[in-house]
């Protein structure tokens, strides 16, 4: 495992734990590794977790497509779109889409799971957003990470 593998796994855990506690994502955690995946991208002219600089450009563009919609929509915070514009600058375009759709995957599991127990204690199902979507992300990231070695 490299150091930018690493780094990239504790900034990966510090999101997750900052999602689930807080229910946000600090700009902090999420501009701030944008700003050092930048970085990496022009001096190295790859990502820290070595996809081209091709690859991170097309991710990123992906990723705006993919959550701006949603944003818009109100079913996605400002942080998750920002989470996943800097997952795509950290990894590329083939971890970027892997981690997004272990988090749908995810959230999927997660909302049904919630009807399902909502119906069987009889509670009322809720529209606010309650699902930390960030903490999904960077769980698919780290999926993404562990069956790519």
């Amino acid at each position: 495992m490299t150091i930018a593998e690493t780094i990239v796994i504790a900034w990966c855990l510090g999101v997750i734990l900052t999602d689930m506690h807080a229910r946000r994502i600090p700009n902090l955690l999420s501009l701030g590794m944008c700003l050092i995946a930048m970085v990496c991208l022009l001096v190295t002219g790859h990502t820290l977790l070595n996809a081209s600089m091709h690859s991170a450009l097309l991710a990123a563009a992906v990723a705006l497509l993919l959550t701006l919609p949603a944003y818009a929509a109100r079913l996605l915070g400002a942080g998750d779109v920002k989470l996943l514009l800097a997952i795509a600058l950290v990894s590329g375009s083939y971890f970027t889409l892997f981690a997004f759709v272990i988090a749908a995957l995810l959230a999927l599991i997660a909302g049904v799971a919630y009807l399902l127990l909502s119906r069987l204690r009889t509670l009322p199902a809720t529209r606010r957003r309650w699902l930390p979507f960030g903490a999904a992300l960077s769980v698919g990231l780290l999926v993404a990470i562990g069956v790519s070695r």
